[in-house]
């Protein structure tokens, strides 16, 4: 059966303010989003299901929300949900060798 999961992923950005500004971090976002997304695009797996665009969200606590569709075909609604988490514990290497850290994550499956 197809499955449409919303993905929804907490990443903490590390950024330093200490050294940084909020002005900074306002001109650090398009690089952000670029790096994640090329995180995603070398993982041999995930892009491959990501059904539309990739949707970030920055939040004042410095992380960035990252939502997309995920569209798998599977036995059930809680195995497309746990192909989607595995997909994202496949990219937390890549995330973090750049600084990123998985927060947290929810994915909810429909058909």
């Amino acid at each position: 059966m197809d499955y449409h999961v919303k993905t929804k992923v907490l990443l903490g950005t590390n950024f330093n303010t200490a050294e940084f500004n909020a002005l900074m971090f306002e001109s650090t976002k398009p690089f952000i989003m670029e790096d994640i997304k090329s995180v995603i695009e070398e993982d041999p797996t995930l892009p491959q299901y990501i059904d539309g665009d990739l949707t970030f969200r920055f939040l004042g606590n410095y992380d960035v929300l990252l939502k997309y569709h995920f569209n798998c075909n599977d036995e059930n609604r809680e195995e497309a949900e746990s192909f989607s988490r595995s997909c994202v514990e496949d990219i937390r290497h890549g995330l973090e060798e750049r600084g990123y850290k998985i927060k947290k994550g929810n994915q909810s499956a429909r058909t």
